[in-house]
């Protein structure tokens, strides 16, 4: 969430801000109820200092009139009660809308309504050119029993896949890669030269994070999707749509010292989407799904270089991506595409050859501290003062589409999948697949 007290003071900055992200959010009735909660939290304290004046009279008074006292006491009491109760209720709507008041952006992000006004930054990489009609993933993927959806779909419903053989061992080979590429700092070291930042080389730390949180958890981090997450009836838990989910609030009620940031972390864990409103839309294949498997990163800075830590984080992105020959580009994301946390968003989009154009496959978030006010997350900087820590999330892999990336750029017209040199060495050293 945004400081109330920002807020305040650059209500014009954040009423462009609601407007650039195509925000319904009713600004003037958060600023109604901001004033109305002050003055009903002044009324509160009022009536509660002089129930505490007036019961401490009471053992000082003679037995005669305590009684009446006690009676006053016990009348001041309930107008205390009252007046918590209607603080309360004020305070609630007044978090209500606090929490859907977006972050701020970046001045580097274009305006615009949806993805069609994304950026274009750059592009890497040839396309393949085949002397045959491309084949999608799933044509690949049944011919080489890689995936089958039919037998999903009979026993969990669509939206579901069974991966098999050599997708199984694609998918572990693409975890080795991040793994072992994201605890590498030789390879931060050369990313960070190469885009020439001024930050600590300090390598990932692996994960496996529950795939399970709290409701209150979720909404505190800003990261609920409201219809697209799946609940647990009778528990106050929610399935995570990301790794993000639980690894954001891993420093929650934590202050850190500005000597250990940057906390970097390299997430794998099933994500859990119920791809709500998407009736239709990427139906068949493993694009769209129910349950997939992430890697996504997580890292906690100051506020100093949380900016560039998106940097570093982006070229990460790319240097994994290039390692895999997959043809991309990079999208700058523009403010009505954009999370309601995003400062500032980047897109890879990999290239699909069946369909002829560029899907997005990776996503970088860099939140400031939006995400970490509400789970009280904080370092201490050179000044012994407590600050909120800045958080950036990305995607290193998600699974399902970098499998269909690599399976279609990759095919041969005899209908075999070339295995990208980097996972040779974790496939057993095996040339195709098929």
């Amino acid at each position: 969430m945004l400081d109330p007290k920002f807020i305040r003071e650059n209500i014009k900055e954040v009423k462009e801000v609601i407007r650039k992200k195509r925000s319904t959010v009713d600004i003037d009735q958060w600023l109604v109820l901001d004033e109305e909660k002050t003055e009903r939290l002044k009324a509160f304290e009022f009536k509660k200092a002089e129930q505490n004046q007036a019961s401490a009279k009471i053992a000082q008074a003679d037995q005669s009139e305590r009684k009446k006292m006690i009676e006053e006491v016990s009348k001041i009491k309930e107008e205390v009660q009252k007046k918590e109760i209607e603080l309360k209720e004020v305070t609630e709507k007044w978090y209500e809308l606090l929490m859907n008041i977006p972050n701020t952006i970046s001045p580097e992000m274009p305006e615009g309504d949806s993805d069609e006004d994304n950026v274009l930054v750059h592009k890497w990489g040839e396309l393949p050119e085949f002397n045959f009609e491309a084949k999608d993933h799933m044509v690949l993927g049944k011919k080489l029993d890689l995936v089958d959806i039919e037998k999903a779909a009979e026993i969990s419903g669509s939206r579901f896949a069974y991966l098999k053989n050599e997708a199984v061992m694609m998918q572990f080979a693409i975890v080795q890669l991040v793994f072992e590429t994201l605890q590498n700092e030789d390879v931060i070291k050369e990313v960070i030269k190469e885009k020439g930042l001024n930050l600590s080389s300090k390598a990932f730390v692996p994960m496996i994070p529950p795939v399970m949180i709290r409701n209150d958890v979720q909404a505190s981090i800003h990261r609920v999707f409201g219809d697209q997450t799946y609940k647990i009836n009778g528990e106050d838990l929610n399935l995570v749509a990301s790794a993000e989910h639980t690894l954001a609030p891993y420093h929650m009620n934590e202050v850190l010292e500005k000597s250990e940031l940057p906390k970097r972390y390299i997430g794998y864990s099933t994500a859990f989407r119920q791809e709500a409103g998407t009736y239709g839309k990427d139906m068949g294949g493993i694009l769209r799904t129910h349950q997939f498997d992430k890697l996504e990163m997580e890292s906690f800075t100051d506020a100093e270089t949380g900016i560039d830590e998106q940097k570093l984080i982006v070229g990460l992105q790319e240097y994994l991506t290039q390692k895999l020959n997959i043809p991309y580009q990079l999208m700058q994301v523009c403010s009505g595409d954009t999370g309601k946390p995003d400062y500032n968003q980047f897109d890879i989009e990999c290239w699909i050859p069946s369909q002829g154009k560029y899907r997005e496959t990776h996503t970088s978030d860099y939140m400031t501290d939006y995400q970490m006010r509400g789970v009280n997350a904080k370092y201490k900087d050179e000044d012994g003062k407590n600050k909120f820590l800045h958080t950036n999330d990305a995607t290193a892999f998600a699974i399902g589409r970098i499998l269909i990336a690599i399976w279609e750029n990759n095919q041969t017209e005899e209908g075999k999948i070339k295995i990208p040199e980097v996972l040779k060495k974790y496939m057993g050293g095996k040339e195709y697949i098929g």
